[in-house]
């Protein structure tokens, strides 16, 4: 199997899913995207005496590549992904962006407030999606939507993993003044506790992703008609995340959430009608 494919595959099965809807050398260049964002945060995701080493060692690599254009690179998915860059016009600052990112997750864990949080966001999201439009094929006006969407996403993820992100990583995404503002406490996150206050909070950060999703979706039609179906598949997949968490009660805790294959191929089958208005 090609390696791209198989750590979309391993990692992002709902995107991978996604992403079939696309045409294939489009498929290609995303499945590249992919495996060049998704290593780098498996390394800073997965601490170890050697992490800060590891990623120091992965950006060093990149900058010389991508400044240098070095031949003979051993680095397979840097090669593929400069070549991207290339073809599809992608600037240099967004894989940049990402990467002071995921360096920032080495060393800062708790976020005061959501705009702080978004400025991570921005590096960690939105310019990914900012680059999806590249490859995909926008027109003026597609960004601010798929910085929305990006953050519905990253949203999404945040919620889904509070316990693993606080557990593994000592980390808290959800924004301090948030969790103030309804009386959460990292002991709610450290013992598992589902009260009226975690249900409280919960609620509020599922309608703002959920109000996040809704502006990026409106904002489809701005891609290329090759791109939309897929880009529309991916939302309902990740969308659904939001809905498990209210089955389960904002119980986040006791099993991690997640879309069954079924209700994947449902929502992908949906996204097949999708038709810009």
């Amino acid at each position: 199997m090609d390696f791209k494919k198989s750590i979309i595959k391993k990692y992002g099965v709902g995107y991978y899913k996604s992403t079939l809807l696309l045409p294939k050398k489009t498929r290609h260049a995303v499945w590249t995207l992919y495996a060049f964002v998704r290593l780098p945060d498996e390394i800073v995701d997965n601490p170890s005496d050697d992490t800060v080493r590891r990623f120091d060692a992965w950006q060093h690599d990149w900058n010389l590549l991508s400044h240098d254009s070095v031949t003979g690179h051993t680095n397979q998915t840097m090669v593929d992904f400069l070549e991207v860059m290339k073809k599809y016009g992608i600037p240099e600052q967004y894989p940049n962006d990402f990467l002071s990112a995921m360096r920032q997750d080495l060393t800062k864990d708790h976020y005061a407030t959501y705009k702080e949080l978004e400025h991570y966001m921005h590096g960690s999201a939105t310019v990914v999606g900012y680059m999806m439009c590249h490859i995909i094929g926008h027109k003026d006006g597609a960004l601010p939507h798929a910085r929305a969407l990006a953050e519905a996403f990253q949203m999404t993820n945040f919620l889904r993993d509070i316990q693993s992100d606080y557990l593994e990583r000592k980390r808290i995404y959800i924004p301090k003044e948030d969790m103030e503002q309804f009386g959460v406490t990292e002991t709610h996150i450290a013992q598992g506790l589902v009260d009226d206050a975690w249900k409280s909070l919960l609620t509020f950060e599922i309608n703002r992703a959920r109000e996040l999703y809704s502006r990026g979706i409106s904002g489809i039609g701005y891609l290329d008609a090759s791109g939309r179906k897929a880009v529309y598949a991916s939302a309902l997949i990740y969308k659904e995340i939001l809905d498990k968490i209210e089955q389960a009660h904002y119980d986040i805790f006791s099993k991690r959430i997640v879309v069954n294959p079924l209700k994947k191929t449902m929502l992908l089958c949906k996204a097949l009608w999708y038709k810009n208005q």
